[in-house]
């Protein structure tokens, strides 16, 4: 049963009514208001209390409190005047009706504050995911400045070390051979003859021969040297006389002339070629294998051009690389490849052309056909795979296949563990690889949160 409260107390000022209803010993927790800008209801069961009122309230600014014993409600005058009563005089007709009208009120005002939240909450979500999108793109854009970085630091290094006035620095880094400046003959720079030197760069890789050749043109000058010094002996001794008796004693005397050289034949002696695998590790088997296999390709190569014309590609493809015409260096090696196919330095040397032209594909097929061909793998050959799988390495970085070249380099260190070069390069490539992975995982997490915006 209902019970109607009758029993408050109310007063007023110019701007606010002031009401204070009894709770009669309930609960507080139970307590419900609704209110309207014409209407209140406060009920707490069984008590009720249900106010017409006179004037117009302003619902949004009014306010409540319960307290423990009773209720307190400050309702905020829409207008400045004076109320004679709180409630007005209905009869049960005009009450039903201002019941209904509150009810559609109320519903139509819950309506407008769920509306207004729910877009509230659409801007803020869409505002959420904004600022979420800019802050991706800002770190996307910094990795991959990070990213740029690192590959114009890489190039920069590898350029650097393949100028033409580096030959007489220490050893360049093994990266170097990616731009290919420099080639020369097979017994320089890829280790297959007995006096090869190892060089990880293919611009070291001439210094050797350049050595050799310096070397040749310094003794033919001293040998000229001293036949000058003989033929001018006579003229040295006319010239300690004074004046023109010296000129005139000079011009008198003959110069003497050396004799000619008898001709003589030297007997040359080959040694036994053995190889630097220690026996313990039994690898004669494989090693004589692939000496066999070696001397097959030298005796085909010399029944098939009796002029000697592979020598002659060779030779013309170095000079041709020299000069910069990296086309037709490779042209030169593959009329050599036709005349010798199973030559596993020609495919080595195209590849560091390829690298020259940019042909990043086909440096990679010819280091692979290199490294087929250097079976089965041995001491002798070690320097030589060491030199394919650093160009294979490098084509692959710059093609940006990362795994693959990182294989390549460290294929690479296990031939020569103490290059600290391969150790560095292999950090770069790491690196680089480290941070196009953060950048992938950056788009990965911008690329869901566009979803669940959408959704």
């Amino acid at each position: 049963m209902v019970i109607q409260v009758t029993d408050y107390t109310w007063h007023q000022t110019e701007r606010k009514v002031f009401l204070s209803l009894s709770l009669h010993h309930t609960s507080p927790k139970n307590v419900d208001i609704v209110t309207t800008n014409v209407y209140l209801k406060v009920s707490y069961s069984p008590y009720i209390f249900e106010a017409f009122l006179s004037h117009m309230i302003d619902v949004e600014k009014s306010s409540a409190r319960i307290l423990s014993d009773h209720i307190e409600i400050d309702l905020i005058k829409d207008s400045e005047i004076h109320w004679n009563d709180l409630c007005l005089k209905l009869s049960q007709e005009e009450k039903q009706i201002r019941r209904q009208e509150a009810v559609e009120a109320v519903q139509k005002n819950e309506e407008k504050k769920s509306k207004k939240c729910k877009e509230e909450k659409i801007y803020r979500d869409r505002f959420s995911v904004t600022q979420q999108i800019s802050e991706d793109n800002r770190l996307r854009e910094e990795r991959d400045k990070k990213i740029e970085l690192e590959k114009i630091e890489f190039m920069k290094k590898s350029a650097e070390a393949n100028s033409s006035e580096s030959i007489e620095r220490s050893r360049l880094s093994s990266t170097c051979s990616e731009d290919g400046l420099r080639v020369v003959s097979e017994i320089d720079y890829d280790g297959d003859g007995e006096d090869s030197h190892y060089y990880s760069s293919t611009e070291n890789l001439l210094i050797a021969n350049g050595k050799a050749k310096v070397e040749k043109s310094e003794n033919i000058k001293k040998q000229q040297r001293k036949c000058a010094t003989t033929r001018k002996v006579p003229g040295k001794e006319g010239k300690k006389g004074s004046g023109k008796e010296g000129k005139k004693d000079e011009k008198k005397k003959p110069q003497s002339i050396p004799p000619v050289r008898q001709n003589y034949t030297i007997q040359v002696k080959y040694t036994e070629r053995v190889l630097p695998t220690p026996s313990r590790e039994s690898q004669k088997e494989a090693e004589d294998e692939w000496l066999a296999s070696k001397t097959n390709i030298m005796d085909s190569a010399k029944v098939n051009s009796p002029t000697h014309s592979l020598d002659f590609y060779k030779e013309k493809a170095v000079t041709l690389f020299e000069n910069g015409d990296y086309i037709g260096c490779v042209n030169a090696y593959s009329d050599a490849i036709k005349l010798s196919p199973k030559v596993s330095a020609l495919y080595s040397n195209r590849a560091a052309a390829n690298l020259g032209l940019n042909n990043l594909h086909h440096a990679v097929s010819d280091c692979s056909k290199a490294l087929d061909l250097l079976t089965p793998p041995t001491e002798e050959n070690r320097k030589s795979r060491l030199l394919c799988h650093i160009r294979r390495g490098t084509a692959f970085v710059r093609l940006s296949l990362y795994s693959e070249g990182l294989l390549d380099y460290r294929a690479a260190l296990k031939l020569s563990p103490d290059d600290k070069n391969l150790v560095e390069d292999i950090q770069r490539i790491q690196a680089i690889m480290l941070a196009s992975t953060d950048s992938c995982e950056s788009e990965e997490d911008k690329s869901e949160s566009d979803l669940e915006g959408e959704g």
